[in-house]
C-alpha cells in the first residue's frame, strides 16, 4: 500500500481526481480529526448544512435501530455514535451524494453504491451478531471497502471503461491483474490506500484490501481479523445475491451459504440477517433518494438453492469448523431428480459418490467398492431399501456400513420397520439440505470412528508383530558374536549357568572346554587383521560343525572359545576335544604366497560336587588351557 500511496494516490490527489468529500462534509471530517474538538463544535458544524444534518439524523436512526429512543438532534448523534463513527458516516454519505454519477460510461455508479450500501448493512448485522467490532464503524468499512474501484472509474474514465467492457465474466483476481497492467495498481490496493489517507485504522485498511479475495489473505485463520475478513466477504456475497439477475441468483445464493457457514451463520440465522439487511437497505435508498430496487424475501432466495437444477452447484463444503473426512457413499435411488440432488450435495461435501438404481445393483457395488455409507430409497425396483438393509446386516463384512433410508412417510410403523431392518438413520422426502448435512455429519463421525478403530487395531497388531520381531532380532544380536556368528560370551555365561542349575537339580553331568588358537597374534602381525578375522571365522565354523548336537560352541573373547557339554563326563568331553583339535589342524588357510595351517590348545574340566559355582568350573577349564599352552600347545589337557 505504501507504493500506491507514494505514486498513483499522490498523483490523483494532486490532480484533484480522487473521490473526496466537499464543503461542510469535508469541514466536519477535518474537525473530527482534531483531539481538542468538543462534541458541541462537531454538532454545530454538521448543522451548517441542513441537508447533511437531515441525512445524518436519519442514518443514525437506521444504524442504531432503536425505535424506543430515536436520535433527535445532531448532538445526540455525535454523543451516541462517537466522533470517529460520525466522521466515517459523514464521509460515506458525502461520497454517495457527490459521486452517484460520474464520467465513466461503462461504470454503473448506481449499482456500485447500491451494492456498497447493502454490503455495509450486511457487515453491520453480521458483526453485531458476532460481537467482533463496533457495528456502525463496520458499516462504513463495508460501504467504502471497495472505494478503489470508484476511484479508478473516476480518475481514469476512458481506460477503466475499456477494462469494464471486457470484465463482465472475468474472475476478480484476473481483473486485478489487468488493472495493474493498465493503470499501475488494482482496486484493492487503492481501496486500502484511500482508507489510510482518510484516517481509517490499519486493520480496516487490510480488510478493505483482502475481503473480496479472502483466500489470498495472510491473516491468521481463527483470529479476530480473519473472522472480520470473512464476515465482510459474506456481506459482499449477500449483496451479490440480492442484486443479481433472477437466473443467476441461485448460484450466488449457494456460494453465499457456503461462505456464511464458514463464519457460523446458517439457515434461519442467515434468513433473519438477510431480511433485516433488505429492510434497512430500502430505508437507506429512500434516505439518499436512490432508485428503489425490488428484492424478494431472503428466505425465498435461499430456497432457490435447494431446487434440483440449482442444487447441482451447491457449496463445496457445509461443515463449518470441523475437520473434513472423505467417505465413500453409495446412493441407491430410482428417482433421477433425487439421485442427482443427493449426488450433488454429497460431492459438494467432499465425498466420493457411487450410484445405483436398485437394491440388486447396490449389493454388487457394495461387494466391489466397499462403501462406508449407503443412502437408499425405500421403494426400489427389484429389491427395496428395507430388504437391502437386511442383506447388508446379514454379512459380517458389511454389517458396519452406515445406512440412511429415504422415506416419503414418517409413521411410527415404517420407522420401526426401518430400524429393525438395521437402518442407522432415516431422511424424510423432500430432503432438506440443512437436515441432510446435519445427519451426514453424524454419520461421518460414526464412520470415522469405525475406520479409526479398525486402523488402530491393525496398527496395534502390526506394532505387536514388529515389536516381537525387533525384540527377537535384538535378543539375537545381544547374544551373538558379529564376526563368527557364534553365541557370544554373554550367551555362554547364561547357558552354562542354566546347565549348571539343571545338573545340580537332576544330579547330571556337565563338562566344558576352553579353546584357544595357538600363535594367533603372529597371524595378525604378519598377515594383518583381516586375515586374523578370516582365521577366527574358519575355526569357529570348524568347531561348530565338529561339535556334537547337544554341545554349544561360543566365542568367549579374542581367539578364545568355550564349548559347553551337557550330560557329558570328563572322559567323553576329552574325546570331543580331541576331535575338535584334529578338525582344526586339518584346516588350510590362505596366506601370502602359500596356504598355512594352525593348531588349537584345549582345556577340559568336569563339574564336581565340591565346586561352589559355575565360575569354579570355568576357572578349572581355563587353568587346563594354560597347562596345554605351557606343555607345548596343540594338545588337550583335562582336569585331574
Amino acid at each position: 500500500m505504501d507504493v500506491v500511496e507514494n505514486s498513483i494516490l499522490a498523483r490523483l490527489k494532486i490532480a484533484d481526481r480522487l473521490p473526496t468529500p466537499k464543503g461542510v462534509a469535508l469541514e466536519v471530517i477535518n474537525l473530527t480529526q482534531r483531539e481538542d474538538v468538543s462534541n458541541h463544535e462537531i454538532a454545530r458544524m454538521v448543522s451548517v448544512d441542513p441537508a447533511l444534518s437531515a441525512r445524518v439524523l436519519k442514518a443514525a436512526n437506521v444504524l442504531l435501530s432503536n425505535p424506543s429512543r430515536p436520535v433527535a438532534t445532531i448532538s445526540d448523534a455525535v454523543t451516541v455514535l462517537g466522533a470517529r463513527a460520525l466522521r466515517q458516516l459523514v464521509l460515506g454519505i458525502a461520497l454517495i451524494v457527490d459521486y452517484r454519477n460520474g464520467p465513466c460510461k461503462q461504470f454503473d455508479y448506481q449499482y456500485f453504491w447500491a451494492h456498497s450500501l447493502l454490503t455495509g448493512i450486511a457487515a453491520k448485522h453480521l458483526v453485531a451478531r458476532a460481537r467482533l467490532a463496533v457495528p456502525e464503524e463496520i458499516f462504513v468499512l463495508g460501504l467504502l471497502g471497495n472505494i478503489g474501484r470508484l476511484a479508478l472509474a473516476t480518475a481514469y474514465p476512458d481506460e477503466y471503461g475499456k477494462l469494464m467492457a471486457r470484465a463482465q465474466e472475468m474472475p476478480l483476481d484476473e481483473l486485478h491483474r489487468q488493472e495493474q497492467d493498465a493503470l499501475g495498481c488494482d482496486e484493492a490496493e487503492l481501496s486500502g490506500a484511500i482508507l489510510a489517507d482518510m484516517g481509517f485504522p490499519k486493520v480496516f485498511q487490510a480488510l478493505a484490501h483482502d475481503y473480496l479475495l479472502p483466500e489470498n489473505s495472510k491473516m491468521v485463520e481463527g483470529s479476530r481479523e480473519w473472522r472480520l475478513l470473512h464476515l465482510l466477504h459474506v456481506a459482499s456475497q449477500l449483496a451479490d445475491a440480492c442484486l443479481a439477475k433472477p437466473d443467476e441468483r441461485g448460484r450466488l445464493v449457494a456460494k453465499l451459504r457456503f461462505a456464511a457457514a464458514r463464519v457460523a451463520v446458517e439457515g434461519d440465522q442467515l434468513v433473519e440477517i438477510g431480511d433485516a439487511c433488505i429492510h434497512d437497505w430500502l430505508d437507506w435508498l429512500e434516505l439518499l433518494n436512490m432508485k428503489m430496487v425490488h428484492i424478494p424475501p431472503f428466505g425465498e432466495m435461499l430456497s432457490q438453492s435447494e431446487v434440483p437444477d440449482v442444487a447441482v452447484d451447491v457449496p463445496d463444503w457445509i461443515d463449518v469448523g470441523r475437520d473434513h473426512y472423505k467417505m465413500r457413499v453409495l446412493v441407491v435411488e430410482d428417482d433421477r431428480a433425487m439421485l442427482v440432488l443427493l449426488e450433488a450435495m454429497l460431492k459438494a461435501a467432499g465425498h466420493e459418490v457411487l450410484t445405483s438404481r436398485n437394491g440388486v445393483e447396490a449389493m454388487q457395488v457394495v461387494e466391489a467398492k466397499r462403501p462406508q455409507l449407503v443412502i437408499t430409497g425405500w421403494n426400489l425396483p427389484v429389491m427395496d431399501g428395507v430388504t437391502l438393509c437386511r442383506k447388508l446386516r446379514e454379512s459380517p463384512e458389511r454389517r458396519d456400513v452406515y445406512v440412511f433410508i429415504l422415506t416419503a412417510k414418517e409413521t411410527a410403523d415404517s420407522l420401526v420397520e426401518a430400524f429393525e431392518a438395521g437402518a442407522d438413520d432415516y431422511l424424510v422426502k423432500p430432503v432438506s439440505q440443512r437436515v441432510f448435512f446435519a445427519r451426514l455429519r453424524a454419520a461421518q463421525r460414526v464412520v470415522q470412528l469405525q475406520e479409526e478403530l479398525a486402523y488402530d487395531r491393525e496398527q496395534l497388531l502390526r506394532f505387536s508383530r514388529d515389536l516381537a520381531a525387533s525384540n527377537e532380532r535384538l535378543q539375537r544380536l545381544a547374544l551373538t558374536d558379529a564376526l563368527t556368528e557364534l553365541p557370544n560370551r554373554r550367551s555362554a555365561v547364561e547357558r552354562i549357568e542354566q546347565e549348571w542349575a539343571l545338573a545340580r537339580r537332576g544330579e547330571r553331568m556337565l563338562s566344558c572346554m576352553m579353546v584357544d588358537i595357538d600363535h594367533f597374534k603372529s597371524i595378525n602381525d604378519k598377515l594383518g587383521h583381516q586375515a586374523g578375522d578370516d582365521v577366527l571365522k574358519n575355526v569357529a565354523q570348524a568347531l561348530r560343525h565338529s561339535a556334537r548336537t547337544q554341545d554349544l560352541v561360543c566365542r568367549y573373547g579374542g581367539e578364545e572359545f568355550v564349548v559347553i557339554c551337557p550330560d557329558t563326563d570328563l572322559k567323553a568331553a576329552v574325546q570331543c576335544a580331541e576331535r575338535l583339535r584334529q578338525k582344526v589342524t586339518e584346516l588350510s588357510h590362505p596366506g601370502r604366497g602359500a596356504n598355512f595351517s594352525l593348531t588349537i590348545s584345549v582345556g577340559v574340566a568336569e563339574r564336581r560336587l565340591d565346586m561352589a559355582s559355575v565360575d569354579v568350573l570355568l576357572a578349572r577349564a581355563d587353568a587346563c588351557l594354560y597347562a596345554a599352552k605351557a606343555a607345548g600347545r596343540n594338545r588337550v589337557v583335562a582336569d585331574k
